[in-house]
């Protein structure tokens, strides 16, 4: 409303401003006719608002029937501000009336067409403002519906925990209680650690890269109970990669889950989980490898994951390819560097 008034006085006194001008130009200086004309700007102002009062019952109306009724309102309107204005020059005598005593019926019928006109920009402009305010609001409700639904989508993808890894996990620590009661209360821990990460509701979409590594650190942990010797595990970090550059929140810990699912869980010998993170081209580079063969399984629902998840944090800023190179499967993450444009 404070806006809305600000506007009004503001451009009914641009508009007194320049009709005042137009008669200084014209030769035209006279006191009481720029007292008359401000009082029919201030009865015209108040015109507008009351029209304002109608048009906002309008907005849904056919563009055809607007326009008709802008311009019989317009009009009307015109009519009574100008009969008011008319009618206070007479009580304040004011000498206009005294000149134009011969001539009212010009007067009223040129302020009128004056009025009218000035009321149909003003009306053109009201319209205007108040569709693209519409148009603005309905963009900005569009966008927060499309940002919930996203964030409704990255919370349903943060979600999916494998159940097999928890069973396993739960089965493993129970058999090693047995043996070594000490290790298997710091797998318990570690258990509990990872799965309160998982599980966060409110941790955001992204989280730094050192707590990333940490959390993948753990779940290795875990996996050794089942895979004991067979899986070995390095971490290759470039020194120009700052440790709190954010990366999307488990994708690391699924790149590494689907390596050791498809790759090491397949081989006899086991193997080397290896994770290589560095810099190019201004992105920050992931690549995770095992060894095996690239096969039509390993693009499960881990994969899937991971790729939905890059589109909507990221949409083009992003590249994500599963490869063979050699004897090894490599999983290769292309992300923005501290949300910085990658390229």
């Amino acid at each position: 409303m404070k806006q809305y008034w600000l506007l009004q006085v503001t451009g009914w006194g641009l508009f007194y401003a320049i009709d005042s001008m137009l008669k200084v130009a014209a030769g035209i200086v006279s006191y009481p006719l720029f007292i008359a004309v401000f009082i029919l700007y201030g009865f015209a102002m108040a015109a507008s608002h009351c029209l304002r009062i109608w048009y906002r019952r309008w907005q849904r109306l056919p563009l055809l029937k607007v326009v008709a009724g802008v311009i019989t309102a317009s009009l009307l309107a015109a009519g009574g501000a100008t009969s008011l204005m008319l009618g206070t020059l007479v009580v304040i005598k004011n000498p206009i009336i005294q000149q134009a005593s011969g001539a009212l019926d010009l007067l009223f019928i040129n302020n009128l067409l004056v009025v009218w006109a000035v009321l149909l920009i003003w009306s053109g402009l009201y319209f205007f403002i108040t569709r693209q305010r519409k148009v603005d609001e309905l963009e900005t409700t569009q966008e927060d519906l499309q940002q919930n639904l996203q964030q409704a989508q990255l919370n349903a993808l943060l979600s999916q925990l494998n159940p097999h890894f928890m069973f396993n996990c739960i089965n493993n620590i129970r058999a090693l209680i047995l043996e070594d009661a000490a290790k298997a209360r710091e797998m318990l821990a570690n258990l509990a650690d990872m799965l309160r990460y998982n599980l966060q509701s409110d941790a955001g979409e992204t989280s730094s890269l050192s707590a990333e590594l940490a959390i993948v650190e753990t779940y290795v942990s875990l996996m050794k109970m089942q895979y004991e010797s067979r899986l070995a595990y390095q971490v290759t970090v470039d020194d120009k990669v700052s440790q709190d550059c954010p990366v999307p929140r488990l994708m690391l810990q699924l790149l590494v889950e689907n390596a050791i699912k498809h790759g090491i869980a397949r081989q006899v010998e086991g193997g080397v989980v290896s994770v290589s993170i560095g810099l190019a081209e201004h992105c920050l580079l992931i690549e995770v490898a095992n060894p095996g063969s690239l096969n039509a399984g390993q693009g499960g629902i881990g994969v899937e994951n991971i790729r939905q998840r890059l589109a909507i944090l990221y949409t083009e800023q992003q590249a994500f390819t599963l490869s063979q190179q050699q004897d090894k499967v490599v999983a290769r993450v292309q992300i923005p560097y501290k949300d910085k444009p990658c390229g």
